[in-house]
């Protein structure tokens, strides 16, 4: 993964980060690095235990002794059975080997890369973050509560953001997390008419890749007796251990051709997300609530309020579930399932073009833009092309207030009575 804005000289950075605009906030929503598939599928064709978990082989865990007060420290390594049975005389993995879902070292790598990229923008190039890290006041982490998120999280922190020489000794990172049934930085399946509105776009999805899912059956008859939305395993299913495994360095057989791979891609992508992109209340009330979070943290930092006095870069790990509505909302969904590691960030800055008299007599809002970023590619939202919307010289940064308004159509007025479905 090269360097954000690698292909932009000195002079192209300055275009995007004027003199008269201070960067003050910078959030970024992210999804895992590479994985595992999350289940078992095709065995027979694609290995089921992947010996690509070296970093995380090993784990120090601390213990706290029934007889006295002192914390004891123990080494383990982590072995995973191939067999359910219990007999110690069955074959094991070898160490290393990974559980499914899990975060492998290619995804440990891209994450670092990622964090390394980051760094290059905003410490190297721009100077908006420190150096060297010795507190947790300028970020704020947060990650869903899966192995991956989290990992993945740490890793473009401490692996390329702000590695071992540029990061306090003793510092302990502080990160965010939340029980599922308070989550919002995925949809939470807890909203009954988000669960009615999936399965309905679900149901369809049979009948509108029908084509589709006949030409996969026929490519992968020799693998699988049918490929249905509903089949096991899945279309999705037998995509996710695909991609998973092309991303890992893992061999495919040769029937998973560029075209069949596409069309997979095609069907699964518009079984998941298809609601997303035609239903404004699925994008509400799927990531509306964590919108309330990333507009709360702009507002707080805009009117200068002491929780985020030193709050500079706040970084939110989820999945591809958490992207899509957003990047839907942000008119940035290519419909295609969204790659590893992709993420949105959101950039706040103040203006100092205004005079003093003005900025007296005037809103913070007024003096404030926002400018979304989708990977590498900068983003023009059409909710703020109106000349009224934008900076006079970037139809990238939307004002302040067009992109509040932009967020808060998809925020819920009454979340619970919404997703309630009687």
């Amino acid at each position: 993964m090269p360097p954000l804005f690698s292909l932009f000289d000195d002079e192209k950075l300055q275009s995007y980060y004027p003199d008269y605009l201070q960067l003050k906030l910078v959030q970024i929503i992210h999804r895992h690095g590479e994985r595992t598939p999350v289940k078992s599928r095709l065995p027979q064709f694609i290995p089921s235990v992947w010996n690509l978990c070296q970093t995380a082989k090993e784990f120090t865990s601390r213990i706290l002794p029934f007889d006295n007060d002192d914390v004891e420290k123990i080494d383990y390594r982590k072995i995973v059975d191939i067999n359910s049975h219990l007999a110690r005389s069955l074959p094991l993995s070898p160490p290393g080997s990974c559980m499914f879902g899990q975060l492998t070292d290619i995804g440990r790598k891209s994450m670092s890369e990622l964090g390394a990229n980051l760094r290059f923008l905003y410490v190297d190039k721009l100077k908006f973050l420190d150096e060297t890290l010795s507190n947790n006041k300028s970020l704020h982490l947060r990650s869903t509560n899966y192995s991956r998120t989290f990992e993945s999280l740490q890793q473009l922190v401490v692996g390329g953001l702000y590695p071992s020489k540029h990061r306090d000794d003793s510092l302990i990172l502080d990160i965010h997390t939340r029980d599922m049934y308070n989550e919002t930085l995925h949809p939470n399946f807890k909203c009954a008419r988000l669960m009615k509105l999936t399965n309905q776009f679900n149901e369809a999805s049979k009948s509108l890749y029908k084509s589709e899912l006949e030409y996969l059956t026929t490519q992968l008859k020799s693998m699988v007796n049918e490929v249905a939305i509903d089949s096991k395993p899945s279309c999705n299913g037998i995509f996710d251990t695909v991609i998973s495994a092309k991303a890992n360095g893992i061999p495919v057989p040769k029937e998973f051709t560029d075209e069949v791979i596409d069309k997979m891609d095609h069907v699964s992508t518009g079984q998941w997300f298809n609601g997303y992109h035609e239903s404004s209340e699925m994008r509400r009330l799927a990531m509306g609530p964590f919108l309330i979070d990333l507009r709360d943290i702009i507002l707080s930092k805009v009117n200068n309020k002491s929780e985020t006095k030193d709050l500079k870069f706040a970084v939110f790990s989820g999945h591809d579930s958490s992207m899509v509505p957003l990047l839907t909302m942000f008119s940035a969904f290519d419909r295609r399932w969204p790659k590893f590691n992709t993420h949105i960030t959101l950039e706040l800055f103040e203006s100092n073009e205004k005079s003093w008299i003005y900025k007296l007599f005037s809103s913070a809002h007024d003096n404030h833009y926002v400018r979304v970023r989708c990977n590498d590619r900068i983003l023009e939202l059409p909710e703020c092309q109106k000349d009224d919307q934008h900076h006079p010289n970037d139809k990238s940064l939307c004002t302040l207030n067009a992109f509040l308004s932009l967020v808060d159509s998809y925020i819920p007025k009454n979340y619970i009575q919404e997703c309630s479905d009687d």
